[in-house]
């Protein structure tokens, strides 16, 4: 009896497929050290979550959907931890830039659409990226002077161009597309 309770608990308590944690990545196309894995959860139909992360290492946290209405895909990036109050602590939110070759995914006639390498942009991640680094009472850990690490200088230089989606990311969370 002892033993079929020890498989029965041992039973349970292992990871099944069905419960397994399934990521996709979109890696910078100039700093490969410099990835987004977003967290394949079912239920979320138009939402991904997960992390901006250097060497594997989580920098920020990240989310994106489709806002309704017009207004298109949207991304929002986080400081990983919370404030004093519990809440999130926005490093920039903003509109997701699809790109397919050098054309824009939204703004391209279906006549005038050639194929090409899927990518997305975050405008203006990089400057609020760098602008949340500050901390003005201990300049020795501002991450914009005193505290600049190979890491932030990756991520800042990365949040400024294109991330390539690898084939899950592309089809899941490159919403906006034709390719």
């Amino acid at each position: 009896m002892r033993k079929l309770l020890v498989t029965l608990l041992a039973t349970i308590a292992l990871p099944t497929a069905v419960n397994a944690k399934e990521t996709c990545n979109f890696v910078s196309e100039y700093y490969p050290d410099v990835t987004i894995e977003v967290d394949n959860l079912k239920g979320y139909f138009v939402n991904g979550f997960g992390n901006l992360k250097y060497k594997n290492k989580p920098m920020m946290r990240f989310h994106t959907g489709i806002s309704n209405g017009y207004g298109g895909q949207y991304f929002h990036f986080y400081k990983l931890e919370k404030d004093s109050e519990g809440k999130d602590q926005y490093i920039k939110t903003g509109k997701v830039v699809s790109i397919i070759g050098d054309q824009v995914t939204t703004g391209t006639p279906k006549d005038k659409r050639k194929s090409g390498k899927v990518k997305v942009f975050f405008p203006d991640l990089g400057s609020g990226y760098y602008y949340s680094l500050s901390n003005y009472s201990q300049p020795e850990k501002d991450g914009r002077f005193g505290g600049r690490t190979k890491a932030i200088t990756a991520v800042l230089k990365a949040s400024d161009g294109f991330f390539v989606p690898d084939k899950i990311c592309k089809e899941k969370f490159v919403y906006y597309r034709w390719d």
